[in-house]
């Protein structure tokens, strides 16, 4: 045990202030029956102090004043416990960046809500996740941070993405089999054998024709990949980011182009490599399924030993406070 404040150690000597009050008080007290002695017939009805009065009041006086210097130094108790230890993995966001993520049934936009959501997890980053990859895709995909443990790194590229609509304008089409075989790249040129997460963030479509190929490898390799679809069932317009007034995606035929989250893509990836699919249709579900993936299966790899200081000044006070209810009782 270990004492915060050791100093106040010294309004312990109110106890031996208590004995001389006690003791000057009895001795006036065992004086004054002398001189003024109850008759025999009045014994009963006397209600002057007894010795076992007397000595209840001294022990809970001392009890009171000894717990509360004994609260007041804040002791604290050293308390070691086993812990589990479970493995940390590194994961690999593949986030879409075609031009159908700008759309706006999710607010601000499906592209917007998914980085404000990655930015959030980021920040706040689970115990369980060691280093975090990027891979941003539409028609084709491209690493933007091999495997790091830096986060501000990380999420330079994701403020960049952002701010910089002009990238996404001019990026038609998505292919989600480039961006697993990219995101499969990253955890083979890492030289660290830890295990290696994916996850996919995008509305689903797909027009790519490298999705098989990749789904394959994933699975012989034994590699599991969750997915997290954005946007509703609605089929809404796709705003286009220019100066002064908004445009939208227009056909051939001049007719806005509207764009639907398609799931059974993502669906399929999930349920290929072993994975999970997760669902947000109003971008508030993003960040309980961003948890939800980070809090995956992990494999326990031993166990370690614990050690904390524990308050337990708790306990004084509560003894001051039933010996103070005592005295309070006996005076």
């Amino acid at each position: 045990m270990r004492f915060l404040r050791p100093d106040l150690i010294r309004w312990w000597l109110l106890v031996p202030v208590l004995f001389a009050s006690w003791a000057m008080h009895w001795h006036l007290t065992r004086t004054f029956r002398r001189r003024a002695p109850t008759a025999a017939r009045f014994a009963a009805l006397s209600r002057r102090s007894t010795w076992r009065r007397d000595a209840g009041v001294l022990s809970a006086a001392v009890v009171t004043a000894v717990a509360l210097v004994f609260a007041l130094m804040r002791p604290q108790i050293l308390l070691a416990r086993r812990v589990a230890e479970y493995e940390r993995q590194d994961l690999i966001v593949m986030l879409d960046r075609s031009v159908s993520m700008r759309a706006r049934d999710v607010a601000p936009s499906r592209f917007s809500r998914a980085t404000l959501e990655l930015r959030n997890f980021l920040r706040q980053k689970p115990e369980g996740v060691d280093r975090i990859g990027l891979v941003g895709f539409a028609d084709s995909a491209v690493v933007l941070s091999y495997l790091t443990g830096d986060v501000e790194s990380v999420l330079f590229y994701l403020d960049w993405l952002d701010e910089d609509p002009r990238e996404s304008s001019a990026m038609f089409g998505t292919n989600i089999g480039a961006a697993l075989k990219s995101a499969r790249d990253v955890a083979s040129k890492d030289d660290r054998p830890s295990r290696k997460r994916f996850l996919i963030v995008s509305d689903g479509e797909d027009y790519g024709t490298e999705l098989r190929e990749a789904l394959a490898a994933f699975r012989a390799e034994g590699l599991r990949v969750d997915c997290i679809g954005i946007g509703s069932d609605r089929p809404v317009p796709i705003p286009l980011p220019t100066e002064g007034e908004e445009t939208y995606l227009l056909d051939d035929s001049g007719r806005r182009v509207l764009t639907t989250f398609e799931e059974a893509t993502l669906r399929r990836v999930a349920a290929t490599t072993g994975g999970r699919f997760l669902r947000s249709t109003s971008g508030s579900e993003l960040a309980r399924a961003l948890a939800d993936v980070a809090g995956g299966e992990r494999k326990q790899i031993g166990w370690r030993t614990s050690t904390e200081y524990r308050d337990v000044y708790a306990i004084g006070l509560a003894v001051a406070a039933v010996a103070g209810a005592a005295l309070w009782l006996l005076l």
